[in-house]
């Protein structure tokens, strides 16, 4: 078992019993619904269906625990990895508490988060992000700003058949590194039933980028349907800094990156309801 999987299954751990210690007090929920992956530099859409479990407890001493994992099973038709096995994860774990509360709408917070995926349509065979950090917080009824400064742990590997195909060899697929990350996210609501949320996010070494990433989702309520559920559609592009796996100096007459594609699109449209 290698560092990452052990760091993982402690964390699970942790959070797990930090949410078994009031199960009264934790709220469940679950989604549904379908998905496009689009590479948009190979001219692929890969459609499926997913489902994604969440949980959040918060203690009595404030600690606020959520997890949430995403399962993904993928028509793939364009084989854009020829080896490609149709089914891959996402998952997102943290921890927070108050460090600082300035008035009743904005304060300061520490956060520990954990994101992981695997086995994507676009080559990522896997990766992990443990990042501490502080995070200032607005937030009334219904709007909602966000802005966080963490440091820590960035790895993603690249699957390996397509970069073999381009001339590179096992050791050349992972880069594990220490990082920093900067970012903003905002909620507004756009009437009764509709809001919006948005996200942007940038992963650096010191040196330079590594990942950046922008996402949003707007959401309508159905309380008339289900209490507390909406129907949401949601987008994360996510794009990738190929040169830490170079094999070669990108003058060669030879050269070629990794993967022929450095960025991805995941779209989503979904069900979110209470659980339980």
């Amino acid at each position: 078992m290698n560092n990452q999987s052990q760091l993982f299954i402690a964390v699970l751990g942790i959070v797990g019993s930090g949410l078994a210690a009031n199960a009264q007090a934790t709220d469940w929920r679950v989604a549904f619904g379908a998905h496009d992956t689009i590479v948009d530099q190979a001219d692929s859409h890969t459609l499926g269906a997913h489902a994604g479990f969440y949980a959040a407890h918060k203690t009595q001493s404030d600690l606020l625990w959520q997890g949430e994992i995403d399962i993904f099973i993928d028509d793939d038709k364009d084989k854009l990895d020829p080896d490609h096995i149709p089914i891959w994860f996402q998952s997102a774990f943290s921890v927070d508490g108050n460090l600082y509360r300035f008035s009743e709408v904005m304060n300061l917070q520490w956060q520990v988060t954990l994101e992981g995926k695997r086995n994507t349509v676009s080559s990522i065979e896997k990766q992990a992000k443990l990042f501490p950090g502080i995070v200032a917080r607005y937030d009334s009824d219904r709007v909602y700003a966000g802005f966080e400064v963490a440091a820590g742990y960035y790895m993603l590997e690249i699957d390996d058949d397509v970069p073999r195909e381009r001339g590179y060899d096992r050791e050349d697929f992972q880069n594990k590194t220490t990082a920093y990350s900067v970012a903003f996210d905002t909620r507004l609501p756009l009437g009764d039933s509709f809001d919006i949320y948005a996200k942007a996010q940038t992963w650096n070494d010191g040196s330079d980028w590594l990942e950046n990433k922008i996402s949003g989702i707007v959401s309508y309520r159905l309380d008339g349907w289900i209490e507390d559920s909406k129907i949401q559609l949601s987008v994360e592009h996510s794009e990738y800094n190929l040169d830490p796996y170079d094999n070669r100096d990108k003058n060669s007459p030879d050269y070629l990156a990794i993967l022929p594609w450095d960025r991805d699109t995941l779209v989503r449209i979904y069900v979110d309801m209470p659980w339980g």
